[in-house]
Formats: structure tokens, sequence, C-alpha cells
């Protein structure tokens, strides 16, 4: 079982989990909570609470929310991975030169059912770079693997916990001052959005109005405010004093929370779509009336979602469980987070800044890969420097004629000179693609070698150069040509059947067949000197196919 830790960074109160999930069964493993003191600012307060509890090297994830974080829908078409990359790095370039500041991001593809057209819905999550290095900076002990949005956390909680009912569920985390919502149906995201609201200046606002400190104010909420007084529910002189000034406030929740199905229609291009049921949870979920105000404003069902009364917790102390049940409803965001770090199969949207997005991508690779990857990748970068500025081009070109067909904007004849230019371009996408594929044959060669190589021959030298491919029957072109040479002693004859059965399992895999290996061997005395050669191109026939190919 895989363990993750989160950071939940409220205004209020800072929170620390971290759990262990499984195939069936998942567990909270550690949790804690505190209020920041003396103006610090909420990673401060988590840098002094929880620095000394998280480990270096462990999986953390930090939650974002309310206005720091833009979270946008994109319609895209059903492409390769590669070009699908491509265009969402053409699409956040240009929000970032619109926004004028450098940006982090992370993109997934939402489970939404198919609208009425042939492309799939993107979610992008966007935050300024400078935000994320100063939150960074105050935690300096902190290893954060990764930013995610509350939202999101929010989805994976329900995932992990919920009941999955098959109806269209709106999972709202109510804070101070901030709303995450997520839409979903069954276990598929239809929508994820994160907000703030005026709940934000409950304690001021109710401090003028009855003329004590914010303190005082907060105490009294506590203890007076009940929304049932907007239903005629309640009848107290304490309850009115208290309640009356802050129903404004309250007044626009319904709204805010119908209108993400408005929203989730337009954005996800779902024509078909209404609310069944509210789950409410979050830090102010508590709130007395809340639950029945939303069911009398919105007309659907609406309860109370507390998942960490339906989390394993044996492995919490009893000072943790205790703080676990009085924040109740406030602890959902961080288990969703530290639930989303433990376990991959959940819907992930990590945000890093392109510093931290390079060391972590370094991390990750193998020396071996990178060893490997050189020679194969040396050829297509030289090419790429060169063409690089038209795939650039032709991916412009390409999106605006999206736009012109979604839009209709242009007339027929505008249509047509695009798909002029685009036709021009196909050649440039056709072989930048044979490219790619060059060194991911390569690759796959070098593993071919490792995983197949009899043990009876030994490898002694291996490399990739460009040859004129007039002598492979492809005149006028530069090929890369790897090649692979070695010896075998002991056992001559095993070793030369050993040799033919390899090369030809080996052209049998390869997109040329056997008129793209050239197989030698030269026995002598007691060992068996051997080579092979080998283009990795697909066919001439083949290389101007479809896309499909």
């Amino acid at each position: 079982m895989a363990t993750g830790s989160a950071l939940d960074l409220g205004s209020h109160r800072v929170r620390f989990a971290s759990a262990k999930a499984g195939k069936s069964e998942v567990e909270l493993l550690r949790y804690m909570s505190g209020a920041p003191e003396g103006g610090e600012s909420p990673a401060e307060a988590a840098q002094g609470m929880f620095g000394s509890e998280v480990r270096r090297g462990s999986t953390l994830r930090v939650g974002l929310t309310g206005s720091d974080l833009m979270m946008r829908y994109l319609p895209v078409p059903r492409v390769e991975d590669w070009r699908l990359e491509r265009l969402m790095e053409f699409e956040i370039r240009e929000i970032e030169e619109r926004s004028g500041a450098s940006l982090a991001s992370s993109y997934n593809l939402l489970p939404v059912p198919q609208g009425q057209d042939d492309e799939e819905t993107m979610l992008l999550g966007l935050v300024r770079e400078d935000f994320l290095d100063e939150t960074m900076v105050q935690m300096p002990s902190v290893s954060v693997q990764a930013f995610s949005p509350n939202a999101i956390a929010l989805y994976n909680a329900y995932l992990a916990l919920g009941d999955h009912e098959p109806c269209t569920t709106l999972l709202a985390s109510l804070g101070n001052g901030t709303l995450d919502l997520a839409l979903v149906s069954g276990t598929e995201l239809y929508f994820a959005r994160s907000v703030s609201t005026a709940l934000a200046k409950r304690n001021q606002t109710l401090a003028t109005a009855l003329g004590i400190n914010e303190s005082q104010a907060e105490t009294l909420i506590h203890k007076h405010c009940d929304l049932g007084l907007a239903l005629r529910t309640v009848q107290s002189t304490d309850v009115d004093r208290v309640t009356r000034p802050l129903l404004p406030m309250y007044e626009s929740l319904p709204t805010l929370l119908s209108g993400v199905v408005t929203l989730c229609k337009e954005q996800a291009r779902l024509s078909e779509l209404s609310l069944d049921r509210v789950l409410l949870t979050g830090g102010a979920a508590d709130t007395n009336g809340l639950v029945d105000f939303l069911a009398d404003r919105m007309r659907v069902d609406v309860s109370r979602w507390n998942p960490s009364e339906m989390i394993e917790i044996e492995a919490l102390s009893d000072a943790e469980a205790q703080q676990l049940e009085d924040d109740g409803c406030a602890a959902t965001i961080a288990i969703g987070l530290a639930l989303g770090a433990a376990d991959s199969n959940l819907y992930a949207l990590e945000i890093l800044t392109s510093d931290a997005k390079k060391k972590r991508a370094f991390a990750e690779r193998g020396i071996f890969h990178i060893l490997m990857g050189v020679a194969a990748v040396v050829y297509i970068a030289l090419s790429l420097i060169v063409m690089g500025g038209l795939a650039d081009d032709a991916e412009a070109v390409s999106r605006k004629m999206r736009q012109t067909q979604q839009k209709n904007e242009r007339n027929h004849q505008q249509a047509l000179n695009l798909i002029g230019k685009i036709n021009e371009r196909t050649v440039i996408f056709s072989d930048l693609r044979n490219r790619q594929a060059i060194g991911d044959s390569a690759y796959n060669f070098m593993n071919y070698l490792e995983n197949n190589l009899p043990s009876s021959l030994w490898v002694e030298s291996m490399s990739i150069q460009l040859d004129d491919g007039k002598d492979w029957g492809r005149d006028g072109e530069k090929i890369p040509v790897l090649s692979v040479s070695g010896r075998a002693e002991e056992d001559v004859r095993g070793a030369t059947a050993d040799f033919s059965r390899f090369h030809q399992q080996f052209a049998a895999v390869i997109p040329g067949g056997e008129s793209a290996v050239r197989p030698s061997q030269n026995p002598r005395g007691k060992s068996l000197e051997w080579s092979i050669k080998a283009h990795l191109l697909n066919p001439i026939e083949e290389a101007a196919g479809t896309e499909d190919e």
C-alpha cells in the first residue's frame, strides 16, 4: 500500500494529514491541525507546526483554492498524446502572454460523456509561479511533491470514501471565505471549481453591526448563528441579533451552487444535465440550519457529508483522533489531498513551477535511459532545431482552422485557403512523426538486445550513424543506421544457430522487415564474429500513409 501526505493551508486553520491507500481500503496514519498565530501566513504556520512531521522525500501535496487558482475548460480534438501536449503548451503560452506573469500549470482530460461534437474536454489548472515559490520559501523544511486544487481533492475523497450514487451530485466544501466544488455523476467528474465567498468577512460584518471586536463576533456566530431564521423555523432574540446581519452573505450561496450546473453545461458541452443532490462538507458545513436553508432555496436534497467518519483511523494517536473528531467535515480537503498523493489511480492535477518540474523529471529518469537516449536524440534534436519554427507555425494554423470550423465565423473562401495551408504543412507533421518514431525505435532496439540476445552471443560495440540511403533502397536520403557487433566463444555451431534465429526474429519485429536488416557472421576457429546493421524507418510506401498508421 502506498502512502501520501498533504497540507491544507486554510486562512483560519492549517491541517496536516498522512494516509495509506490500497486496492480495497484506505487508512489515515497521521492527522493534526492548528490555527496561525501572531499574523503568521498559513504556510508559515504549517512550517512551525508540522515541519518536523514531514519526512524529506515523502509524497506531499499542498492544496490550492480561492482567487489564487484559475481553472479553465478547453475543448480539444481526439489526437495523439504528443500533439495534444503541443496544443496545451501553445494555449498556456497564450494565457501567460495575456496575463503578463509566469504561470505554473497542469492539465488532465475530464471523464465526461461525449457532447454534441467529437471533441473532449481538458481541465487546465493555473497559478502564478511567484505565489508557489513564495509558499515553498515559507516552508523550508517541507519537501513539496506538488500543488493540487482543493476541488480535485474533494473529488478524490469522494472516489475513495463516497457512495457513488448513479445520479448527478454536487460536492461542496464550504470554508471560511472559500468554496470548493466538484460536480460528479457516479464516479465521473463533470466539473470542478474553487471560488472565494463573502463569508471571509463574516466576523467583521457582525462586529460592525453589534459594535464589538471580531473575536467576540466569532464566538457569537458559533453559539447563536442559525439559518433556520430565514425559514422561520427558529425564533430567538439572540439568534435574530446574530444571524440577521449575516443572512445576505448566505443568500448568495444557493445561486452560486446552482450556477455550477449551468457552467458545466456550457464548458463541458453537456446539453442535458440536472442536479439531483448536494453533499455539503468543509469547516462551515456545521453552521446551524445551513443544510435545510440550502435545500429550501435549491429545491434538491442536501445533506452533510463527513469522510472523516468513513476512513480507518486505528493508526492515529488518541490526541490525533480527538482532533479529527473535533474538525469533522473540515478535515475533508486534507484527507482528499493525502489520498490523491497516495493513490496514483485517483484523478490527478499536479501543479509545479517550471524549475520544480525540471528537477522532478531529472530525478525520475534513470541513468540507463539517459545513456541509451543520447544516440537517438542527437539526430532528432538537430532536425527539430531546424524545423521547430515551421512546426510551431503549422500548429497555430491547425488551431485557427479548428476554431474557424467550430464558430463558422469565416466564409467559404477563407476556409479553402486555410485547408490549402494545412495541406502544405502535412509533410512537415509526417516528417516530425517519423523522426519521433526513429527515437522510439532506437530505444526499443536497445531493450530488444537486452531482453532477447541469446546468452551465447556477446556484444562488443554498438553505434548509430547517418548512412547513404542508396544502399538501402532509399535514394537521395540520409538515414540513421544502427550497428551492433560481437562475438561468441565455445560451441561455435550452437552460437551460429542462435545468431541465425536471433536476426530472423529481430527482422520480424522492425518496420522494414528483412530488407532493413543485414546480418553477417564469420567463424574463426573456436570463435564466431557476428554483426547486424539495421535501419528503423518505415517502408517508403507506409511512410506516406495516414495518421492512423
